[in-house]
């Protein structure tokens, strides 16, 4: 239905339901406290504010958006914002894709990034952006997006390191990401109390209520719509003085929340009327007869509201310091990174705060990967990654990622050593609906629209500036981890490995130095396709002519000879099949050449011989599924709910799923 050609409709209706009801003035949901005015909450300490850089709090888009993140400092263009984060690969579900036959687990859509984003190694060789999902659990996938309002960079890149661990001695190897250091950046100088906004583009548009959806063309449609329609319409009716103050708020009010989904409609400014009044007066709007091309009341709604005051982060009870701790290399054995205190934390400080993502019955079943093996043939399966930074329990079939600044960096200590403990939020907050402590799992598994469960990470005691935080995971994972260790044998030829990212060789290897120094099992070169026919009918390199970077191709080097500027050129074997032997330039669309056929040893191939590569256009990468996470003999567990925190209504019994065994295929 066309805004415009409903308008009659909507007025009538609202007409009546605004005369059949009051409106208060004075109401501001987001800054409401239930129990009195807003307070300093009882842990921080000696009530006097935090002061910190970054802050979780309720977005400025409005509740239903959820939560948000703020600067609590001002910062310049090109500035980092709070730490670099952990980006921890997703198998069990590509980007933009949920798993079919599960509504369970709907919930992770909103909280995934692109892979190739994060810099997410592909799994089809031939694509660098075939990485699927990942999940960078901080400012990652809090930050909330307005087209033209963007004000960050958000979260990109990672340096792939493994904390010193290697898969020939440690069996701490491929428990956790090595993908970290992740960043997001500031686009443009920030103020302080700005909430931090991205550009997440017209793909990614969610459809909840209350919701607004940010998009341009949406934000256009509402504007046409209040300048063609509303406006006139309470013109033309305060002009025959038939309608009051009090009138025109209720009819507002109906309006920007009318029943009836439209994305248009949810970018109505959440204003009073009397506000959106005064604005249009001031803009001498209704005199133009037109909005300025360079004026729009929605946009200027959402850029007055985007800033929050510093006093207010400080003390409402849905606002939660986000930089309490800092990631860096643990004390622990094995554990790889972990979280340490950027201040004085006296003990009851919320050292971290952190939404909950639910799966309520088939988490278990949702993280099992499939894996055709490139250890052995046959296949296996194995849980996910990401269950290693979930929390569950033995009696359950819920499970809970988080996500908060740093949260999931804190490993496990037991006894007087662990200095945090979980626990849920004692009230309502924007992100924690308590009665939800009450439902069952199958409640969690048709709630696939919002967030309604955080933890708060808790200090145990007083915890000193650059102490490494600590929480007592318990000792059903305890004995899991240590029956890990016992049991942990390192894989055949494990001691060969070297990940691309360390491989410091500054040139490529011929095929013939490959004959008796070969690269590591898990290496091989891919190339770019950019050549031309010269005049003797040879294949050589031209720079720039692919154009789809994302492109790789299986290629053999040849030959290499200096290029008289320190560096080499090369003399490659490029790997071509049937359907893409031509030039490169041709204007022939080859967007599907081999993207599903990654195969060495596909029976259509040709090999080509291109001379003059530049080295920009070979690349030494790992083969898929090789790295640390996927390795059959890494850890996986999930972070036991203590007792003490455990709902009684989540417990449903043992998950009944297991793993299926693996299947050795015979050999031919």
């Amino acid at each position: 239905m066309k805004l415009g050609a409903a308008f009659d409709f909507l007025s009538a209706t609202a007409f009546f339901f605004a005369f059949a009801t009051g409106i208060d003035d004075d109401k501001d949901d987001d800054d409401d406290c239930e129990d009195g005015p807003c307070s300093p909450r009882s842990n921080d300490t000696k009530n006097k504010p935090l002061e910190c850089f970054t802050y979780m709090a309720p977005s400025t888009l409005g509740e239903n958006t959820n939560m948000g993140i703020y600067t609590g400092v001002s910062l310049k263009e090109n500035a980092v914002v709070n730490w670099p984060e952990i980006a921890v690969p997703l198998l069990f579900r590509e980007w933009g894709q949920h798993p079919e036959d599960y509504m369970d687990g709907q919930l992770w859509d909103r909280y995934i990034w692109e892979g190739y984003l994060v810099d997410i190694e592909t799994y089809v060789e031939t694509n660098t952006r075939a990485s699927k999902a990942a999940f960078i659990p901080g400012v990652g996938c809090t930050v909330n997006g307005v087209m033209d309002m963007m004000n960050i960079q958000s979260t990109h890149g990672s340096t792939y390191d493994t904390a010193g661990l290697h898969r020939s001695r440690d069996p701490g190897s491929g428990a956790f990401s090595g993908y970290y250091d992740s960043i997001t950046s500031a686009a443009q100088d920030i103020p302080a109390g700005s909430e931090l906004l991205a550009q997440y583009g017209a793909d990614w548009v969610p459809k909840l209520p209350g919701v607004q959806v940010t998009l341009d063309d949406p934000m256009d449609k509402a504007d046409d719509f209040l300048v063609d329609d509303y406006i006139p319409f309470i013109l033309k009716h305060d002009n025959n003085k038939d309608i009051s103050d009090n009138v025109k708020e209720a009819l507002w009010n109906f309006t920007k929340t009318f029943p009836v989904y439209s994305q248009a409609m949810t970018t109505l400014p959440r204003d009073l009327w009397s506000e959106v009044e005064q604005f249009v007066h001031e803009s001498s709007l209704l005199a133009e007869g037109q909005l300025p091309n360079d004026l729009s009341i929605v946009r200027h709604f959402l850029r007055k509201h985007y800033i929050r005051p510093l006093e207010w982060l400080q003390t409402h009870p849905n606002s939660y310091c986000q930089d309490h701790i800092r990631p860096d290399k643990s004390t622990i054995p094995q554990a790889g990174r972990g979280a340490f205190a950027t201040r004085d934390l006296p003990a009851g400080t919320v050292v971290g705060y952190a939404p909950l993502i639910h799966i309520g019955k088939d988490g278990r079943k949702i993280f099992d990967i499939e894996y055709t093996d490139v250890y052995k043939k046959g296949t296996r399966h194995q849980y996910d990654l990401i269950i290693n930074y979930s929390f569950g329990h033995p009696n359950s079939t819920m499970l809970l990622t988080p996500y908060g600044g740093m949260v999931n960096y804190i490993n496990h200590a037991s006894g007087s050593v662990a200095n945090v403990q979980v626990r849920f939020p004692d009230k309502e907050l924007i992100a924690h609906k308590p009665e939800w402590l009450h439902r069952d799992p199958e409640f969690f598994h048709n709630a696939i629209e919002k967030i309604g469960l955080s933890f708060e990470y808790v200090a145990l005691r007083d915890i000193e500036q650059g102490e490494e935080v600590f929480m007592d995971y318990g000792p059903v994972w305890e004995q899991a981890w240590e029956l890990h260790v016992r049991t942990w044998k390192p894989l055949q030829g494990s001691e060969q490995y070297e990940h691309s990212k360390t491989w410091a060789e500054p040139f490529f290897r011929t095929t013939d130095e490959l004959a008796s120094r070969p690269y590591p099992d898990n290496l091989h070169t891919m190339c770019l396709r950019s050549y031309t026919v010269n005049s003797n009918g040879e294949y050589v390199f031209v720079h720039g002519l692919e154009t789809e970077t994302a492109k790789r191709w299986y290629c053999n080097v040849k030959a290499r000879r200096p290029n008289g500027e320190n560096e080499f050129v090369y003399d490659i074997e490029l790997r071509l099949t049937t359907r893409n032997k031509k030039n490169v330039n041709d204007d022939e669309d080859d967007d599907d050449d081999d993207d599903d056929d990654d195969s060495v040893d596909n029976p259509n191939e040709t090999w080509i011989l291109v001379k003059d590569v530049a080295p920009s256009a070979i690349f030494l990468t790992d083969k898929r599924f090789t790295t640390e996470w996927h390795l059959p003999n890494a850890f996986r567990h999930y972070i036991p709910i203590p007792d003490s925190v455990m709902p009684a209504a989540w417990l449903n019994g043992p998950d009944p799923f297991q793993l299926p065994p693996d299947e050795v295929a015979e050999e031919a």
